[in-house]
Formats: C-alpha cells, sequence, structure tokens
C-alpha cells in the first residue's frame, strides 16, 4: 500500500515539472510571407490571438536585432538602428515598414509574454524586390534559301530574381518562360512579339515586330487596317473628282 502511494505521489510530481515546463516554453505559430517593393510600404500583420492584458511584446529582426518593444499600458520603445524612424506600430499590433530597402528582406518575429510571462513566437518572412525596369529584346536572325527567317529573341532587363513570359501578335506562348525564345517565320509575314518580366511585386514589358524580308525594329512600322482603309477611300475620293473635272 505504502509502495503505491509512493508511486502515485512520484507520478504526481513528474506531471508537475512537466506541465511547468510546457508553460515556461514559447508556442510557435506558423510563418507567413510578405512582398514589398523598394521605397514601399508593408504592414507586417500578426495571425496569432494577443491577450487583451499582456506583459510585453517584442519585435525582433532575423532572431537577433530588437527593433522595438511594447509593455502593457505604455508606449511602445522603438531601438535606433537601421529601422529607427522607419517603423510604426499599430493599436491591433500591426508593424508598418516604411522606406523599404532590399536589406530589409528577412525573418521577422513577434514574441508575445502574457501576464503569466508564458510567451509565443510569430514568424512574418519579409522579400523586398527591386521595381522592374523596361526591358528590351535583343534578334539574332538569320534567312534560309527556302524563305524562311530563323531567329533567336532575347528579353533584356537590368533585374534579378524575375520570371519571363513571351506572347506572338497577343497570344500567349504557354511554356516559353525562359529569356530567350526562338522563332521561324515566314519572310512574307508580319508578327509581333511582347516579352513581360515579372516579380511579385511589379511587371513590365518589351516589345519587337518582325516585317518582311526578316526585318526587325522595336517600334510597329505597320499602318493600322482602319488608317490604310481610310487612305484607299480617300485616294478613290480624289481619283473620281479629278475624272470628273476632266470630263466636264
Amino acid at each position: 500500500m505504502l509502495g503505491k502511494m509512493v508511486a502515485a505521489v512520484t507520478t504526481f510530481t513528474c506531471l508537475m515539472m512537466l506541465s511547468n515546463l510546457q508553460t515556461n516554453e514559447a508556442t510557435e505559430v506558423p510563418s507567413n510571407r510578405v512582398n514589398g517593393i523598394v521605397h514601399g510600404t508593408v504592414y507586417l500583420n500578426p495571425k496569432q490571438s494577443i491577450p487583451e492584458k499582456y506583459k510585453q511584446i517584442t519585435w525582433w529582426f532575423k532572431k537577433s536585432l530588437k527593433i522595438l518593444t511594447k509593455k502593457w499600458d505604455q508606449p511602445v520603445s522603438y531601438r535606433n538602428g537601421s529601422f529607427h524612424n522607419k517603423l510604426h506600430y499599430h493599436e491591433n499590433h500591426t508593424l508598418e515598414i516604411n522606406q523599404l530597402q532590399k536589406q530589409d528582406s528577412g525573418t521577422f518575429r513577434m514574441e508575445v509574454e502574457d501576464s503569466q510571462s508564458k510567451k509565443s513566437n510569430e514568424d512574418i518572412q519579409l522579400d523586398v524586390y527591386e521595381p522592374i525596369p523596361k526591358p528590351s529584346v535583343k534578334v539574332t536572325s538569320r534567312v534560309n534559301k527556302d524563305g524562311w527567317c530563323k531567329a533567336t529573341l532575347e528579353c533584356i532587363v537590368a533585374a534579378t530574381q524575375v520570371t519571363y513570359h513571351w506572347c506572338e501578335n497577343e497570344e500567349d506562348l504557354v511554356g516559353n518562360n525562359s529569356s530567350t525564345l526562338d522563332v521561324a517565320l515566314k519572310s512574307e509575314s508580319d508578327a509581333s512579339y511582347k516579352c513581360i518580366v515579372s516579380n511579385p511585386v511589379s511587371e513590365e514589358t518589351g516589345f519587337i515586330y518582325y516585317r518582311s524580308p526578316c526585318t526587325w525594329n522595336e517600334k510597329n512600322s505597320a499602318v493600322p487596317v482602319s488608317m490604310a482603309r481610310k487612305m484607299a477611300d480617300s485616294i478613290l475620293a480624289f481619283g473620281f473628282l479629278l475624272l470628273v473635272h476632266n470630263w466636264v
């Protein structure tokens, strides 16, 4: 009987120690991602529930740089450093970051310590991208004997971490996601191509136009059908008036 009582007391003590250990450990909330553009503004909005009364909220950058502290019923304390004068902490616990730079990319961690000193963490990954400049299309072409014009189009842009997408005569070329595109055209045909360069925050387009015989230009030199029809109608009308004048 005494042995059973000792075993029960021992088990209860172990459970209490385990409970205290779990209480003091910080719980993790799955991270989410936010994209921003250089010189722009982002809002890091935590998903986890914040207790109405808490002891302290701390924001970290890359888990080691403390950027602000907010204690219950006290003003926000912003730390000097690379984020000085770039942060604004809202009452709903959203963190606003202004004047973004590429080096601001990284993991931001919000650490919440409740009134019982239990901590919970949430990570938000911020990725900052440069706005994409206007791309250009370089053409390397050659003419075959059978009248085909074969060319390699290369989309050139001064940017990294981008994706490419090509269109021919405003039709998507599905699966062509490279910076280059090989084409083969009959010498007497006309065609237009555009290269769309994008990243998660911006997009720009470069154009190239094909005209017979195997010539390329970044400007569309083709006369629109409506304009050509108007010109033809004007010529016919002028010819008719001239004929009537001579007949009279």
